[in-house]
């Protein structure tokens, strides 16, 4: 059994971890943000309190994806996918397997301010894509924990 920085491994089934710093942090960030605008300006305004709403609400989804789960299951050749607490488990086939997307989000002065790593699948000619992570700032952490599926997954890095 070896030890992964991004997976667990239980026998043939490597779990992807969650991010639970970066995505309680965010999710956090807008509860509050949004409750202290609901309270504070959005006493006296309505507009405001609406708003302050909706930003606590965001944060409520951001934390909805700390329940998300993805595997893949070496055995079955399957990738588990789960994306939170409220939706059913899905299995893809590893067969439908395309491609890895790092995709990156740059701001004005060239700072990445939001990347994911994705994975690329085509079912009936129909091209799939199934979120795996996310990262600020910078898309090393994202090609590190594709490296690290794809020698799970026996594919040869063409790097």
């Amino acid at each position: 059994m070896e030890n992964y920085k991004y997976f667990e491994q239980e026998g043939d089934k490597y779990h992807l971890k969650a991010q639970f710093v970066f995505i309680a942090f965010i999710g956090g960030l807008c509860i509050i943000a949004g409750l202290a605008t609901a309270f504070t300006i959005g006493a006296t305004d309505k507009a405001n309190r609406w708003i302050g709403y909706g930003i606590a609400l965001l944060g409520a989804m951001a934390l909805l994806r700390l329940t998300a789960k993805t595997t893949i299951d070496m055995e079955s050749r399957q990738i588990l996918l789960k994306k939170n607490l409220f939706s059913a488990e899905v299995a893809y086939s590893l067969d439908n397997f395309e491609t890895f997307l790092v995709a990156r989000t740059v701001s004005i002065f060239g700072i990445t301010m939001n990347a994911t790593a994705s994975m690329i699948l085509n079912i009936s000619g129909k091209e799939k894509l199934l979120m795996l992570n996310q990262s600020v700032f910078s898309t090393a952490p994202l090609n590190n924990m594709i490296n690290e599926a794809m020698y799970i997954m026996k594919i040869e890095n063409h790097v």
